[in-house]
């Protein structure tokens, strides 16, 4: 079903074991994104552990770094570099394939979005089909990701958690996240299999 870590400017990033016990419980890909001079950069695309890791450490995040990380269990269209998150808010679904890019606004998901779901589609996921039929009609600018209102009803369309970030670095949260000393966890598969 996916885990997101958020960490917010401001806050510590994820330590290599939590990394590590997050990729082990979603295995199907991962992806980050973070915000730098107005831009939301998302690079994903990466289906085994060595490359994440190797990737986060060229990054060289800091506590000032707004990051988003998401790891991937697959739901519906398949196990493929191209369908992990997090995804470019847009209308445009052949955007949302792209595995390195800069946006205004990038999305990660977890969850099942029964209104989205088909079974028979190969090439996009739920959230991916959410966002070009939904999300990018619902928020329309950064204001929307501080109007709780407009949150409180993407959680009651969708039922599941995101996390929203824009070019600025703010991160909107949409349904219950687990905060553990400032880190936000989507669900508990951040933790080792022992204390789960």
């Amino acid at each position: 079903m996916c885990i997101i870590c958020v960490s917010r400017s401001g806050v510590r990033q994820p330590s290599e074991a939590v990394i590590r016990a997050m990729f082990n419980h979603n295995p199907h890909g991962a992806g980050y994104m973070f915000a730098r001079d107005g831009w939301v950069t998302i690079h994903k695309g990466f289906m085994n552990l060595d490359d994440y890791l190797q990737a986060i450490r060229e990054e060289h995040f800091t506590a000032n770094d707004s990051v988003v990380y998401h790891f991937r269990i697959s739901t519906q269209a398949g196990v493929s570099p191209e369908m992990t998150h997090p995804f470019p808010l847009s209308n445009r679904p052949a955007r949302l394939r792209k595995l390195d890019l800069r946006c205004r606004c990038g999305v990660a998901h977890n969850g099942i979005i029964r209104l989205t779901s088909d079974p028979d589609n190969e090439h996009y996921s739920d959230t991916a089909i959410f966002i070009t039929d939904y999300l990018s009609h619902i928020i329309r600018g950064r204001a929307d990701l501080r109007d709780q209102r407009v949150l409180d009803s993407i959680f009651q369309i969708a039922q599941s958690r995101f996390a929203i970030m824009d070019g600025g670095g703010y991160i909107a949260t949409v349904g219950k996240f687990i905060d553990e000393r400032g880190l936000l966890f989507s669900n508990a598969s951040y933790l080792p299999w022992r204390m789960r």
